[in-house]
């Protein structure tokens, strides 16, 4: 079985997937898979933005190449388009081993939706947690994070979850808003439900 996982930033997904890795879940976490596709795309990359995206070591400079596209869409999307089928048909090869080993894959992914995900996976779980209390987390997790910063990822991610419930996958949701018993609960309760 593969189970999708998301939710809006500092709703809680990454505790659910520490919980789940816990249990007989293999986690597969796309944004780890993130740092591979900088790699293996380093060509294409570099024909895209220029060599200055590169550190002096040979690696792409992840400092360099993120203020450049996070402060233009086009080339956000430039970038997209260049590494997130690399990490899609990684994450789906490493869930798909996960099940000829007998193991349940979770496809831990804030992008479930937009990466293409969903029609892959048999059930979904949507983390949700208020936006007062993610941002209360961003604050504390993130330094230089700032209310206006949050807001604005807040903004960025509006569709996470909208198209869940009409994929025809069964979506388990987990309200992440009374801290880590309250999760842990809601994790186990699902786990023994899946």
């Amino acid at each position: 079985m593969i189970i999708g996982l998301t939710g809006k930033s500092c709703a809680g997904k990454d505790a659910v997937a520490a919980l789940l890795d816990k249990k007989r879940f293999e986690v597969i976490d796309v944004d780890k898979l993130g740092h591979d596709a900088l790699a293996m795309n380093k060509d294409k990359l570099v024909e895209a933005f220029g060599d200055g995206i590169i550190a002096q070591d040979g690696s792409v400079d992840r400092k360099v190449l993120g203020p450049l596209v996070f402060s233009d869409p086009d080339k956000l999307g430039t970038l997209n388009s260049i590494t997130h089928p690399w990490m899609h048909d990684e994450a789906i090869r490493r869930a798909e081993e996960a099940e000829r080993e007998g193991k349940d894959a979770v496809i831990n992914a804030a992008l479930l939706e937009s990466m293409g995900f969903v029609e892959s996976c048999d059930r979904i779980i949507l983390v949700v947690a208020g936006y007062e209390t993610r941002l209360k987390r961003a604050l504390q997790r993130d330094s230089g994070m700032t209310e206006e910063k949050f807001r604005d990822r807040t903004m960025a991610q509006k569709d996470v979850g909208l198209s869940l419930f009409g994929s025809g996958r069964p979506v388990f949701t987990i309200i992440n808003d009374e801290g880590f018993d309250s999760l842990s609960r809601q994790v186990m309760f699902l786990c023994d439900r899946l």
